[in-house]
């Protein structure tokens, strides 16, 4: 079984090096990991030559391509060395705890369909366009759980064959359910998206969540992200052909575009004018990088 990887990084010289040593540290670690580098400078180039570790390759984008641009550029690279099973990683997110991957690995070994796996995911309600928390007492009951997704940065690892077949986020999306939109796509072929389930026992409990309960609207941080969440939700439900789920997320989105006021004028009309931005550039067919995340 050839295990291989890559690692998505944006300006993060540093850092990448760290999660590499990270990674390479697990008790299975991949046999070859690719750095898929959005970066516009020089940097990262330099500091991942300077590992001289033969197991690490690089591929430098051009451009900022976002994480659904360079994951699709990773799983291809991946795929023509022939990896069985692929680690889909972020830069400043480091496989956890130190054996997941052999415990990933060892349920993809036994389960034939398996396209995805994963230590955390989630239901999706494909009428809704909602994601859908697990249910702590449903991860008691079951060693490993089929879901809808593997939440990003929670230890994915793909399926070469799935690889393969040319399945992979659209690029157009640049950042924000790049992981959905793959997954889903997974599914609809044919293929399982299995988590274990000690393993998501275990992340709920280190971020004492067992009994989180996720509120009804919550005061975003960064409403950049609404912008390119509610974007993509709506291309991704025409990739889908979920005409339901569409209707359903204007009626949410657009409730929420005026329920922001709550929290002020200036939270309000941010989070106003960048949902209606959204809407207008789903619209007009603009897509990919439009918006500086930060």
């Amino acid at each position: 079984m050839r295990f291989g990887g890559f690692i998505i990084t944006y300006n993060r010289p540093k850092i990448i090096i760290e999660t590499i040593q990270k990674v390479f540290g697990q008790t299975y670690p991949p046999e070859l990991l690719w750095v898929i580098d959005n970066s516009e400078d020089l940097k990262t180039d330099h500091a991942i030559a300077s590992l001289l570790d033969s197991r690490v390759k690089y591929f430098r984008m051009g451009y900022n391509a976002g994480p659904a641009g360079a994951a699709g550029k990773g799983l291809e690279l991946c795929a023509k060395d022939g990896a069985d099973w692929i680690y889909w990683g972020d830069d400043n997110d480091p496989p956890l705890p130190k054996d997941c991957f052999e415990r990933l690995l060892n349920i993809g070994d036994t389960n034939p369909f398996c396209g995805v796996l994963g230590s955390v995911g989630q239901f999706f309600d494909r009428n809704k366009g909602k994601i859908l928390r697990v249910q702590t007492r449903l991860l008691e009951k079951k060693k490993v759980l089929s879901l809808d997704y593997v939440a990003g940065s929670k230890n994915m690892i793909v399926s070469g064959e799935v690889a393969r077949k040319g399945i992979g986020p659209n690029p157009e999306l640049f950042f924000g359910f790049e992981e959905l939109d793959f997954c889903l796509k997974v599914k609809r072929v044919g293929y399982e998206i299995l988590v274990d389930t000690s393993l998501f026992l275990e992340a709920r409990k280190s971020s004492n969540r067992l009994d989180f309960k996720r509120p009804l609207y919550k005061r975003k941080e960064n409403l950049i992200r609404e912008y390119y969440s509610l974007r993509n939700l709506l291309m991704i439900s025409d990739t889908l052909t979920l005409n339901k789920m569409k209707f359903e997320l204007y009626k949410k989105w657009i409730a929420k575009s005026f329920y922001g006021f709550r929290f002020g004028l200036g939270y309000g009309s941010k989070n106003f004018y960048l949902i209606w931005l959204a809407f207008f550039h789903y619209w007009r067919g603009i897509s990919g990088k439009t918006i500086d995340l930060y």
